[in-house]
């Protein structure tokens, strides 16, 4: 059977390979198709779009799109913010005027969010520099600075024993730095993508923290009416019974199923190729925005 990888990164965002090396690695696995979905950023699509034509890897041009998943009352009637809420376009046009006035807003906010992150974490303590941030990005050729980055000075300097662990100490909503930034609203991020011709995907549902699978229901719902299309249910993060409970909601919702690693190169342990999303998916996918 043929496999796809449809939720990929490359240094045009946070990853650490470079968009025009991804089809090479996805072609040594046996990869028939992969997405390049870097976070709020088309600049790598091109470098990848030509690196996959020549090794002969089918190419879908894409992009993660941070939204802001809204509030939640818990039982105890107490507000609380949810977890992360992103949605993939897939197909979308590399040089689209929407996403290239998203991408300038999300740089511009975590232009700010990053260096106030860096002296929260000075204030508790933490002796690091925003300076070694940028350091570290740089020389990782990385285009896009986030949360990683912090993460992985946080681990240099013995804070943190592994980028995960300094997000769980440091960085993730409701940790002592966090800072959030400025999100877009989930219709805005929809409308966007099907500017760019693409199709809205919700990435890695587990991460929006729903507290049951009624509120999470109720999610895909309000998305589904703004527009959405379709469901990552494979995902690094998710589990058989999460997978099989995602298809049953797409299901539901009439909606298309995608998936994939969410590989970001030696920055997680997560593997390229890792999920083993049959090509009937992607194929699925391509026909639908065909149409």
């Amino acid at each position: 059977m043929s496999y796809v990888d449809l939720h990929t990164h490359s240094t045009a965002s946070d990853g650490t390979v470079p968009p025009e090396l991804l089809p090479m690695q996805a072609v040594e696995l046996g990869l028939s198709a992969i997405a390049l979905t870097d976070h709020d950023s088309t600049n790598g699509l091109q470098a990848c779009a030509a690196a996959c034509e020549s090794t002969g890897i089918d190419f879908v041009p894409g992009i993660e799109i941070s939204a802001d998943p809204g509030p939640r009352v818990d039982t105890d009637g107490v507000e609380r913010r949810r977890g992360t809420l992103h949605i993939l376009g897939l197909f979308v046009r590399h040089d689209d005027t929407e996403l290239a006035k998203i991408s300038e807003r999300m740089r511009e906010a975590r232009n700010s969010r990053n260096p106030a992150m860096v002296e929260k974490l000075q204030e508790l303590g933490v002796r690091i520099t925003y300076e070694e941030v940028e350091e570290l990005a740089h020389g990782q050729g990385t285009q896009i600075i986030g949360r990683p980055h912090i993460a992985q000075v946080l681990v240099s300097k013995s804070y943190a024993k592994s980028v995960s662990d300094a997000f769980t100490k440091y960085l993730k909503f409701g940790a002592p730095a966090f800072i959030r930034r400025d999100y877009l609203e989930p219709a805005h991020a929809i409308d966007a993508i099907h500017h760019a011709g693409g199709l809205a995907i919700l990435a890695h549902p587990v991460q929006l923290v729903m507290p049951n699978a009624d509120e999470l229901e109720h999610a895909v719902k309000r998305l589904t009416d703004m527009g959405l299309d379709g469901i990552e249910t494979r995902h690094s993060d998710h589990t058989p019974a999460l997978v099989a409970q995602y298809e049953k909601l797409a299901k539901q919702f009439n909606l298309l199923t995608s998936g994939g690693s969410d590989f970001h190169g030696e920055r997680k342990t997560v593997k390229l190729g890792s999920q083993n999303v049959p090509r009937e998916v992607y194929e699925r996918l391509r026909d639908a925005c065909k149409g």
